[in-house]
This record gives structure tokens, sequence and C-alpha cells, in this order.
């Protein structure tokens, strides 16, 4: 483990006897992978196989771009959470005004609620398409499921790692077999992730590479990330803050890279397995019908393990995340638990009745309409981080300046403007 911290670290020596310096760097491994689990979720799934199979690999670059504007805004909330020893939600109260931290804690609640929806469709539809459960069976058991880890991990964040660690493991090996039945032409994906044009000009393509970035940055992994590194790095002294961003820049440069091959992974497969088989795909379960008919029986059944995977994992993080939602902005500091069930319930409730109003038909909305509560959440998590990032006298000798600056700036706006057009383009 000192090896893994001194390669983490960027190569930075710790002297040997400083075994209490290691102990606390170690703790901070382990914060991107509680996050990196929120982009391989079921509105990415969505999102991932409506992309390759009606344009192939043409939008790979796009997976890509948008992971690095996730992962840039990743790193820089563990930077602001470890110079400033707080997380976002507590430095939002603390230092903006209150009408932006009272906008900023309701789009955050909004966020979590519909993370929790989308993913207990997710594992709703993953366990029909696993063992023929109706849709409202599945709500229930996929939210009872998620409470079960919880009371097995009981506060305890290694268990958290564990059991979130074993999950996305899960899908990883779903993938890489998913992979291999599927055998894409490696030279053809090389060609169309270089060559996104030609779908980004169909109007259609383009609102699917909308919908990849939106689905691919959230606002609840923001303040998880902050809140899990502040608690981890509390007994740090001060001296060793840049030692300390250097590990976490790269732990979350690990785990966000293993989530971002999964979603190419996912689009890859799609295209190889979906694309040109004249069928327009618009749901989960018809990928799933027709890569049981192009890869065989074993490849449905280890899609709809996977999308059950990734579905719970992500809800376990959604639950941590409105932890330190509700401790930052002070208001009840619930128990996982208690979160969990509140949570849970009203999600669960929403999706039983928009599943009844529809009679069970085409529960994918309820994903695209997931993206699009997150959609509009999204810009009150990000302008607060990059107002309190670019603030001397918050962020001190750390914040952000010159060419730094101009991209958190630039950036935050593009994701805006994008969004707003998302939300225009849906609402038409």
């Amino acid at each position: 483990m000192t090896n893994l911290i001194f390669a983490i670290s960027g190569g930075k020596a710790i002297l040997p006897g400083d075994g209490k310096l290691r102990a606390g760097l170690r703790r901070l491994v382990g914060s991107g992978l509680l996050v990196a689990v929120g982009y391989i979720d079921p509105g990415n799934w969505a999102t991932d196989i409506a992309g390759g199979s009606r344009f192939g690999y043409h939008l790979l670059m796009v997976v890509f771009a948008a992971a690095f504007l996730a992962l840039g805004f990743q790193i820089l909330v563990s930077r602001l959470a470890l110079a400033t020893g707080e997380d976002l939600a507590a430095l939002t109260v603390r230092h903006l005004p209150r009408p932006l931290a009272r906008a900023a804690w309701l789009a955050g609640e909004a966020a979590i609620l519909a993370t929790a929806l989308a993913e207990l469709i997710g594992g709703a539809i993953a366990l029909r398409l696993l063992f023929g459960i109706p849709l409202t069976a599945g709500v229930a058991m996929t939210g009872a499921g998620t409470y079960a880890v919880l009371l097995f991990a009981r506060n305890n964040a290694d268990r958290h790692e564990q059991v979130i660690g074993l999950l996305l493991a899960i899908v990883s090996v779903s993938f890489v077999f998913l992979l291999f039945k599927a055998n894409p032409d490696w030279t053809a994906v090389a060609q169309g992730t270089v060559r996104p044009i030609s779908a980004l000009r169909d109007p259609a393509g383009f609102m699917i590479a909308l919908g990849i970035i939106g689905a691919t940055l959230m606002p609840h992994n923001l303040y998880l990330h902050s809140g899990s590194l502040a608690q981890r790095a509390k007994d740090l002294p001060p001296s060793t803050r840049r030692i300390a961003m250097r590990v976490a820049r790269n732990d979350t440069l690990f785990s966000l890279g293993i989530a971002t091959l999964i979603n190419a992974a996912i689009m890859i497969v799609a295209a190889a397995s979906l694309s040109g088989t004249g069928l327009e795909i618009a749901s989960l379960d018809q990928a799933h019908a027709v890569i049981g008919k192009t890869l065989g029986v074993a490849a449905a059944v280890v899609f709809a393990v996977a999308l059950y995977a990734a579905g719970q994992s992500s809800t376990i993080t959604g639950v941590l995340a409105g932890k330190v939602l509700s401790n930052g902005f002070s208001t009840g500091g619930w128990s996982d638990r208690k979160r969990a069930l509140i949570t849970r319930a009203v999600a669960g409730v929403a999706a039983m009745a928009m599943l009844g109003y529809s009679g069970g038909q085409d529960p994918d909305q309820l994903l695209v309409l997931s993206q699009v509560i997150l959609s509009l959440a999204l810009p009150f998590a990000l302008v607060p981080l990059v107002m309190l990032a670019v603030r001397r006298d918050v962020m001190k000798a750390y914040a952000l300046t010159g060419i730094w600056r101009a991209l958190a700036v630039g950036a935050t706006a593009t994701i805006i403007l994008l969004d707003a057009y998302l939300l225009i383009a849906q609402a038409m």
C-alpha cells in the first residue's frame, strides 16, 4: 500500500517513518470509486445504446468528451474539499447568498430523487428481463435491495466501497464478455471515433450527444465527492494538502477512467450488435431482445445482470450523497438508512404512479425524465462550485486563476447552454 500511495501521489516521496501521514493519504483512495458508479447508471445506458445502435461508433468521441468534462469538475470539487476541509454543500451555505444556497439545496434534493427514480426503474427493467417480474414489483424489490446493502454496511465506509467495488467489477466483467461476444471491428471503431461530424450533423445524433453529456455529469456526485474527501482528510495537517490533492486527483483519474471505458463499451457493444439491424432501438427491452438474437441468450442474461448491478451501485451512492447534502445544508442530518427509506419511498411511489398511469408501457421514458431533471439541477451545483473555487478568501493559495479559471467558467457556461438547448428541445 505504501508503494500505491507513492505512485498515486505522483511519485512524491513520503518519509518512511511517517506512518500517520501514509495512513491519512491511504484513506483518500476510494473516494473516486464512490462517484465513478454514477457515470454508468441506467440513464447513461439509455443514451449510449441509442447512440451506438443508430450511429455506430461515431458518437464515441462524445462519450470521451463528456467524461473529460466530468473529470475536470470532479477534480475541481476534490481540490475545493481538500483546500478548505469542508464539502460543497457546507461551503455554499457559508459563503454564498442565501437564495442561491437554498436553490442549490432544492436542486440537489431533486437530483437525488431523479437519480433514485432512474435506478429503481433500471433495476425493475433488469429484474423483468431476468425473471419476468412485473415492473411495479421490481421497483419495490430494487429499493429493498438498496436498503439491505445499507443495513449491511452500517455507516462503514470500507464496506460501502467493497459493495460498490464488487458491483462495479460485475459490470466491468460483463462488458468484457459482451465485447468478446460482439467482436467489433476495431479499425471501424477507431475510424468512427475520430469522425463524429456525420452523426452530430443529424438532429437526432446531436440530441443524443447532448443526452450523453447531460447523463454523464451529475450534481449529486459533486456533493458526494467533496463530502467523502473532506471527511477522510480532516486529520491531515495543512502542509500535506498538495500531496493530498495529487492523491485525490489520480484516484479520480483511475476510477472515472474505468467508468469511461464501461460507457464506451456499452456504445461499442450496441454499435456492433444493434447497428445495421434495420430496427430503431428505443428501449432497454428492445436492446436486450436484439442482443439475445445477435449475440445469444447468455449475452442477453449478462446484459440484464450488468444493468441491475449498475443501477444498484448508483442508487447506493445516491443515498450517501443525500446524507452529505442534508448535513451540509443543515436539513436534519438523517442517517443513511433513514434517508434511503424516505428517498426510495418517494421515488418508488412516483415510479409506480407513473408506471400505473402509462400501463407499464415504455418505462424508458421515465429514464429520460430523470435525465431532464438532472440537467435542470446541474447548474445549481456547478455555479456555486466555480464561484467558490475562484475565491481566494475561501481557497487561499489554491484558488483558480488565469487559464484554469477561464476554463472552469467557460466549461460551466457551455454545459448550461447545452442543457438549456436540450431542455427546450425536449419541451418542443
